[in-house]
């Protein structure tokens, strides 16, 4: 852990000072109704992402004297749930919604003190810098996402006599697991690598690279481990020896592989596959020809015969979609995360005269802003440090004569906007550090979660651009308004049966209403994730409610608490959830939960 607590309120102090943090000044850090309300708007496909974790801590906290907030690296508090009383009683010290609570606007806090230090820590009653603070205890850590850049902090916070030692650990913990599935929902189609010291097996550190081995995401531990600057695209075979094998497909199904870092060596570290979505390779004879070779590397996974629907409004959507795909419009599909945009997108170039040419994806809020120009328009030898002697060719090149699917083109940055634009009015791309235009033929078919158009009202879009996109809108329906998710729900558990290699699964009468009646705000991808999960709970044939991922029963209906005390019902999750990582590793999960293994013994003792 880099330094003590000690020492970062010591600095927090300090800058607290130079701030000239006071309190009268502190009470006026809060944003209007109005102000919040399209604030949070912009933070909606984050809160989105981390919502289902979430929830299941607030439901915890209902009845603890406690409560968690969620807020952004800018100090804003953008949740705020749990103890009711709490959450009424702090209301004159403004821990709410919309409140800043950066230590500029509030002096040392947990919140804003991790914002500066992006470390996990608490701070303990006196030892918040305003006196109006020193009723509350807060533990608080940072959330970072997949390319290092903090996007989040989450904090329990209560009255100082209530706290419990063990809620900073648990905080940590499911702020960690915020982080690792971040790293797997932006990294679609990636293989994502386990890494850890042979010695200590602490936090899982976690890489994701692409099909070429480029590292496109890690998380924290992965993070400190190889000090990996995700402003400069790099293979991870730049920066370890042994992995070859992971990376090539050559590797045995959970083995462990002995790695080296290739500077400043770490002593041996162990690697192994944590999850591959790369889409399949199929092995080629030799006696294939070259035409056939590259009809396979452009095929698409989904056609429309694998959009599964029977909901009237869904099926319209997709015949307009099919009769979109027999002309050479650009595209745009829009619809909230999870329901399926990009499946929609295949298929329609795979129904499209573009079918036998490649279809090139590329995330746009995936990636920081260096590695976009490069990944899009490509680079020649020696346009920066890590570049391929050859060069490389970006998306839009890749794609010629085919189809370019832009993925949450709304976070595009302004400057990249019109490097496309250039792109699509001269049809000529040139690559980073070149100077001979390239002549491309690309369809350009475009997804995003947002109002695009309200995006360029407030000037986050190009309008020029906008209207280049918007030659045939897709609109996709949420889950929640289709009329088929019982239909939707039986056919997936078809699929799900096949990788259990079960025989078949029924939805008891309950688990049915669930289905029908649950928002789904994860749409077809949170759908498909809880039958998942509760395929594989049940030791039956028969899915009941309590199958299902506990944030989903305790957002659906009334759930039982675990134990009577609702700051257990958090120890008790944080616990199954470091056993889990540590995979079943008891002495592991003491030293990560801060706690002895013996004490961790008898908690276990007490809750099975």
């Amino acid at each position: 852990m880099r330094g003590s607590t000690k020492d970062f309120l010591k600095k927090s102090w300090e800058r607290s000072s130079m701030y000239g943090v006071d309190p009268q000044i502190a009470k006026d850090a809060i944003l209007g109704a109005d102000e919040f309300k399209k604030y949070r708007e912009q933070k909606q496909s984050f809160l989105q992402e981390v919502k289902p974790t979430i929830e299941r801590m607030f439901h915890g906290l209902k009845s603890s004297g406690s409560i968690a907030l969620l807020a952004d690296p800018q100090g804003y508090i953008l949740e705020s749930m749990g103890d009711p009383e709490f959450l009424h009683d702090v209301e004159k010290i403004h821990l709410h919604q919309g409140a800043c609570w950066s230590e500029q606007a509030r002096g040392t806090n947990a919140i804003g003190t991790v914002i500066a230090e992006r470390h996990p820590l608490e701070v303990m009653g006196k030892e918040h810098y305003l006196e109006v603070n020193h009723i509350l205890f807060c533990a608080a850590s940072p959330i970072f996402n997949p390319l290092g850049d903090l996007v989040a902090v989450l904090d329990v916070s209560g009255y100082h006599e209530k706290h419990h030692p063990l809620l900073l650990g648990m905080v940590d913990v499911i702020a960690r697991s915020i982080e690792d599935s971040l790293l797997i929902r932006n990294n679609e189609k990636r293989l994502i690598l386990s890494l850890y010291a042979e010695e200590e097996r602490a936090h899982r550190a976690l890489i994701a690279v692409d099909e070429e081995g480029i590292i496109t995401g890690v998380n924290r531990e992965a993070r400190s481990l190889l000090e990996w600057n995700p402003a400069e695209p790099i293979a991870l075979t730049d920066l370890l020896s042994g992995v070859e094998p992971l990376i090539q497909r050559s590797h045995g199904k959970h083995r462990d592989y002995s790695v080296h870092k290739k500077k400043n060596g770490r002593g041996k570290l162990l690697a192994s596959v944590w999850m591959d979505m790369r889409p399949p390779v199929f092995p080629v004879s030799p006696s294939e020809t070259k035409s056939k070779q590259a009809k396979q590397i452009h095929s698409v996974r989904y056609t429309f015969s694998d959009i599964f629907g029977n909901d009237k409004y869904f099926l319209s959507v997709l015949e307009f979609a099919k009769r979109a795909a027999a002309t050479d419009y650009a595209i745009l599909v829009t619809g909230e995360s999870g329901t399926g945009k990009e499946m929609v997108s295949q298929a329609i170039h795979h129904a499209s005269k573009r079918a036998d040419r490649p279809f090139i994806a590329l995330n746009c809020g995936a990636i920081t802003k260096t590695l976009l120009e490069s990944e899009l328009f490509g680079y020649e030898a020696g346009a920066f440090t890590g570049a391929k002697q050859s060069g490389h060719a970006g998306k839009i090149e890749l794609a010629h004569g085919g189809t370019l699917f832009l993925d949450e083109i709304a976070e595009m940055p302004l400057d990249m906007q019109v490097a496309l634009l250039r792109v699509l009015q001269e049809f000529t791309v040139t690559r980073i550090s070149g100077s001979r235009p390239i002549p491309v033929d690309v369809r350009i078919i475009a997804a995003t979660h947002k109002d695009l158009w309200q995006e360029v009202q407030e000037g986050r879009f190009r309008a020029d651009l906008f209207f280049r996109l918007q030659g045939v809108q897709i609109k996709i329906p949420p889950l929640r308004e289709r009329e088929d998710r019982l239909n939707l729900a039986v056919h997936l558990l078809k699929k799900i049966r096949h990788e259990l290699g079960k025989n078949a699964f029924t939805l008891s009468p309950n688990a049915q209403q669930l289905i029908e009646t649950y928002s789904w705000p994860g749409n077809i991808r949170e759908l498909n994730a809880a039958l998942r999960h509760a395929a594989f709970v049940t030791t039956s044939e028969t899915i009941d409610v309590h199958h299902f991922p506990s944030y989903i029963l305790s957002n659906g209906k009334p759930q039982t608490p675990l134990t009577g005390d609702s700051l257990k019902q958090i120890e008790y999750q944080a616990i199954l959830e470091t056993l889990q990582r540590t995979e079943g590793n008891v002495a592991q999960a003491a030293r990560i939960l801060g706690i002895g293994r013996n004490t961790l013994y008898r908690k276990l003792k007490k809750l099975m």
